[in-house]
């Protein structure tokens, strides 16, 4: 199984994954992204912080970005985020 790396990328930070993860393929690694910024997301809103994340980095170990799941992306349908504007 390849190992894909997922990188948090917050407004004014990078949290780079030093150990990564093996996933089935990339479809996965992005399912386990989408999943994770879903996560963060509940964890902020349960505990009031305000939610900075901007998006999770799949990148491979070459450190190459392979895709990019963005939470507007994620949270699509779940919370409307144009009605919060």
């Amino acid at each position: 199984m390849p190992r894909f790396y997922l990188h948090l990328n917050y407004l004014h930070d990078f949290l780079a994954d030093p150990d990564g993860s093996d996933y089935r393929d990339l479809q996965s690694a992005r399912s386990e992204a989408q999943q994770g910024i879903r996560d963060l997301a509940a964890e902020c809103l349960r505990s009031g912080e305000e939610f900075k994340l901007f998006s999770i980095r799949i990148c491979n170990a070459e450190g190459e970005t392979l895709d990019e799941v963005f939470v507007q992306d994620a949270l699509e349908g779940i919370i409307p985020l144009n009605a919060v504007q």
